[in-house]
């Protein structure tokens, strides 16, 4: 298995505090299957989680040499977890962060209360008119998701792939992430599933968290979103299938806007070397 969303790597953000601490998340990884490991500090200039490019690459290279040091069957690689900002369309040519391995794919959040889903659609759009490709991180976190799932085929249908948290679906976020993140994978609107781990007690929930999701979509659909499109990412080549089906809320449930179905393949784009 490939893990795209993760803040293994140490002194950088909210996640792992040391070289030791990463180590120890990524023999936990190991052991519970994950072959492959994205990198993805945040990028959030409002909590000063700048860390550049360049001082990224020089902690990862140090990581690498530990994990050959400790015959940890893992492979690394680079990126970043942007978190939306106005005027961030500004800093993607300056290179202050970077895509998923040198791809063309962009993994971006926003805020969990309070969103515009119109400014972050364009934002999102802006980065695919430079040519980059978006995955959006663990909507099934934010309000306007909890408030009416189907909001998704929009964001699908618009170009942007989407990644759930898998912890989600344990409770680990409460009880309306687990209950969305449900209704999307029953609903075809995962492209990925990932860990978003940040401290080694995120890998060690990461077991029944990806039975549960084996349980909702099936082996085939399982195998991938967490290792096939994974995969099609690193290598920047590759279909990537998005079959979104409508959800139709059950009477418990808020009333959801009726969306249209939308059902298509998309090519992964020219990687930026």
């Amino acid at each position: 298995m490939i893990d795209i969303h993760t803040h293994v790597l140490y002194g950088i953000d909210d996640g792992s505090p040391t070289i030791e601490n990463s180590l120890e998340m990524l023999r936990v990884a190991e052991r519970i299957g994950f072959r492959g490991v994205v990198l993805t500090p945040h990028y959030m200039s409002y909590t000063n989680f700048v860390s550049r490019v360049t001082e990224n690459k020089k902690r990862l290279k140090a990581l690498i040499k530990a994990v050959a040091e400790e015959n940890i069957n893992i492979q690394l690689f680079l990126g970043n977890e942007l978190y939306y900002e106005p005027d961030m369309i500004q800093m993607v040519e300056a290179g202050e962060f970077t895509t998923l391995n040198k791809s063309n794919y962009f993994l971006v959040e926003t805020m969990r209360h309070d969103s515009s889903v119109e400014h972050l659609q364009e934002f999102l759009y802006r980065l695919q008119a430079k040519g980059y490709s978006t995955i959006l991180a663990h909507p099934e976190r934010y309000d306007f998701v909890r408030e009416n799932p189907n909001v998704l085929l929009d964001f699908i249908d618009k170009g942007t792939y989407i990644q759930t948290n898998a912890l989600s679906l344990t409770g680990f976020y409460g009880s309306a992430s687990k209950e969305t993140a449900e209704i999307m994978l029953e609903h075809n609107m995962v492209q990925f599933l990932a860990s978003d781990a940040h401290r080694v007690k995120s890998y060690e929930l990461m077991e029944r968290a990806l039975e549960r999701a084996e349980e909702i979509v099936g082996r085939k659909k399982f195998e991938q979103i967490m290792n096939l499109n994974p995969a099609i990412v690193l290598s920047n080549k590759g279909t990537i299938e998005c079959s979104p089906v409508e959800y139709s809320p059950k009477k418990k449930h808020h009333f959801f806007p009726s969306f249209r179905k939308t059902g298509k393949k998309r090519l992964g784009g020219v990687g930026i070397q």
